[in-house]
C-alpha cells in the first residue's frame, strides 16, 4: 500500500505523515528526501538541479519498487494541477503503486490560509524550505493543488487538527477502505485528476 500526502508547503505533510509512517511501521519517504541532493548541488535557480532531481527520483523508486509488496510506504509531495512536472511526478507514484500491484491511498491535507502561512514560518523549516507567506499565496493564486480522481481519496481539512489527530484521520480512512473491501491494487486510471 503506499499513503500519498499532497498538500501546499507548511500544511503539515511531514510532520503527519512521520506519525502514519510510525503507527503503520511503515517506510516513509517525504518529497524533501528527493529534492534536497539536487538543490544541494544545483541551488533552488539553476535549471540543472531538475536533471538531477529525476535521477534521484527514478533511483530511489526503482530501489522501492524492490521492496515487499507487503511493505507500506507513507509518501508526500506539493503536487498542483498545472504544472506538466507535477502532473507526470503523480503518473511517477501511479507507476509505482501498479508496478508494485499495491493499492494507492491519495490524501490532500488543506488549511485556512492563515493558518499554512503561520506553519510555513515555523522555525524549524528555516533554510531548508519556503517560509515566504507571500511566495505560498502567489502560488495558491496561480494553481490547484492535485486532487486525484480516486474513491480512494481523502481530503482533510487541518486547519484545526494536531497532527496527532490529522494521523488518526487517516489512519481511519485506510481501515474503513481495507474493512469495507473498496480497497482495489492500484491502476493506470489513477493517473486522472478531478
Amino acid at each position: 500500500m503506499i499513503i500519498y500526502l499532497n498538500g501546499w508547503p507548511g500544511v503539515g505533510k511531514k510532520t503527519i505523515g512521520q506519525i502514519v509512517a510510525s503507527r503503520l511501521g511503515a517506510r516513509f519517504v517525504h518529497n524533501h528526501l528527493l529534492h534536497d541532493v539536487a538543490i544541494a548541488c544545483h541551488g533552488l535557480t539553476d535549471p540543472a538541479r531538475w536533471d538531477l532531481y529525476e535521477e534521484v527520483r527514478r533511483a530511489a523508486y526503482g530501489a522501492l519498487r524492490m521492496r515487499p509488496r507487503e511493505e507500506v510506504f507513507v509518501m508526500t509531495n506539493a503536487l498542483c494541477t498545472n504544472s506538466d512536472r507535477e502532473r507526470e511526478a503523480w503518473n511517477h507514484v501511479v507507476d509505482l503503486a501498479v508496478d508494485r500491484k499495491v493499492p494507492l491511498i491519495p490524501i490532500v491535507l488543506e488549511a485556512a490560509f492563515a493558518e499554512n502561512a503561520r506553519r510555513l514560518q515555523d522555525s524549524e523549516r528555516t533554510g531548508r524550505k519556503m517560509t515566504d507567506p507571500r511566495l505560498l499565496q502567489e502560488f495558491m493564486a496561480a494553481d490547484t493543488i492535485q486532487k486525484p480522481d480516486m474513491t480512494e481519496l481523502l481530503v482533510l481539512d487541518v486547519t484545526r487538527l494536531s497532527p496527532d489527530e490529522a494521523a488518526k484521520t487517516i489512519l481511519q480512512h485506510v481501515s474503513s477502505l481495507t474493512a469495507s473491501g473498496k480497497l482495489r491494487t492500484a491502476t493506470p486510471t489513477a493517473s486522472r485528476l478531478k
